[in-house]
């Protein structure tokens, strides 16, 4: 045992004996506390995007899910889908009129306001894709692509077009499948920053509240 752990240990049976006597003085300083460790910092992504904590009173999302096996994970997705279907159907068809005009209006204004809504509703979907704001978000990029993709195959299609007027079969497939994953990805992105502002939101707001009421 060392000379100061002896020293501590016989200053608090001194102690203890003054305050079994009623003797120990009110004044007495309280020996300085270890200081406390500073939290760690995270790196630039941590101190630009705080942690936010997760969504309070809200039901598990899985509630009523039994399903099981090696497609659980899919199965898993659909049920989230299907019990909030306008989280991801109707930011799709935003998403949709947002890539329809940066796509048509490239060089004009009206496309960089398409490029806004197409990824405002991405975030939009992950803000009320509550459930789970990455999945909500992809899907609403798909619906975005499916349909954009649909009308323009059918406005070539309508003027005469030919399949052999889009270049190789093998060509065509793998720039619309390029063309998902670019989509999907956007999604992703967007999903997840409006989970990810709900949570943050909806925690300085719960902060404001007890200082609102102490005032």
């Amino acid at each position: 045992m060392s000379t100061d752990e002896r020293t501590r240990r016989s200053e608090a049976r001194r102690r203890a004996r003054l305050a079994a006597r009623g003797e120990l003085p009110d004044d007495v300083a309280e020996e300085p506390s270890e200081p406390e460790p500073a939290p760690a910092r995270g790196g630039f992504l941590g101190r630009l995007f705080p942690p936010a904590p997760p969504l309070p009173n809200r039901p598990d999302p899985l509630a009523g899910f039994s399903g099981s096996g090696p497609l659980r994970p899919l199965t898993m997705r659909l049920f989230l889908l299907r019990r909030n279907p306008l989280a991801w159907l109707a930011t799709g068809v935003l998403a949709f009129i947002g890539f329809y005009a940066s796509f048509t209006y490239a060089t004009d204004p009206l496309g960089l306001f398409g490029t806004f809504l197409l990824f405002g509703s991405l975030i939009a979907a992950g803000w009320f894709g509550w459930q789970r704001p990455t999945l909500f978000g992809v899907a609403a990029a798909l619906v975005g692509f499916v349909i954009a993709t649909a009308i323009v195959l059918y406005s070539f299609a309508s003027l005469g077009a030919t399949p052999e007027t889009f270049g190789q079969p093998t060509a065509v497939i793998l720039n619309l499948l390029v063309q998902a994953v670019y989509q999907s990805a956007l999604g992703f992105l967007g999903g997840w920053y409006g989970g990810y502002l709900r949570r943050r939101q909806t925690q300085l707001s719960g902060e404001r509240q007890p200082q609102s009421r102490r005032r």
